[in-house]
């Protein structure tokens, strides 16, 4: 049960998190990594782990509705504070 923590906007990065993720983990996206958000949506549905991103750095990149629609869970700090917690690893990228 891994959290994979995505701060950088490098594409390959959503391959490696692909291939190494597992339907216990999930997937956040800060930062940068938010513009990932339609790359992880493909990538990651085949292994049916959740993405997550932080609310308040969607709205700042103007891709809240976007991600959305996209089925992407938007969190507050205090739900991401709360995931580190639940998962006993993270791993940020």
């Amino acid at each position: 049960m891994t959290l994979h923590i995505i701060k950088s906007a490098k594409a390959d990065i959503i391959v490696q998190v692909s291939e190494l993720a597992s339907e216990s983990d999930q997937v956040m996206l800060i930062e940068d990594g938010c513009y990932l958000y339609t790359v992880a949506t493909k990538s990651l549905t085949a292994i049916n782990t959740p993405i997550l991103a932080l609310s308040e750095h969607m709205q700042a990149r103007g891709l809240s509705a976007k991600a959305s629609a996209e089925g992407i869970e938007l969190i507050t700090f205090k739900q991401w504070a709360l995931l580190t917690h639940h998962h006993p690893q993270s791993t940020s990228w």
